[in-house]
């Protein structure tokens, strides 16, 4: 199978993308042609010290701008666990009252 066509079977699932200037972006795949251009919906731009720098939405990244594009859902687990976080304290907070 090729790289692409390994990468296109992640579509409607989230991926970490890291660019050639050392930005990340974690989002859901929705697009990707030949050219390795690549939508992401739902898209954060993170740091390597895993902490997420800016809520983006929907992004459209220039497949010359990338450096690769991972599907370890590891670190991407790992965000997606730190922002469900939050919610569920609030709701325990809410129920506490």
């Amino acid at each position: 199978m090729a790289p692409l066509d390994y990468i296109r079977r992640a579509n409607g699932k989230s991926v970490l993308v890291k660019l050639k200037d050392g930005s990340e972006y974690i989002g859901r795949l929705k697009f990707l042609d030949y050219s390795m251009n690549i939508i992401l919906e739902e898209a954060k731009e993170v740091s390597e010290t895993s902490k997420v720098l800016a809520n983006i939405g929907t992004v459209f990244i220039r497949g010359s701008n990338l450096l690769y594009v991972s599907l370890d859902l590891s670190k991407v687990t790992f965000f997606e666990q730190q922002e469900a976080a939050p919610a569920q304290q609030s709701g325990e907070e809410q129920e506490a009252e």
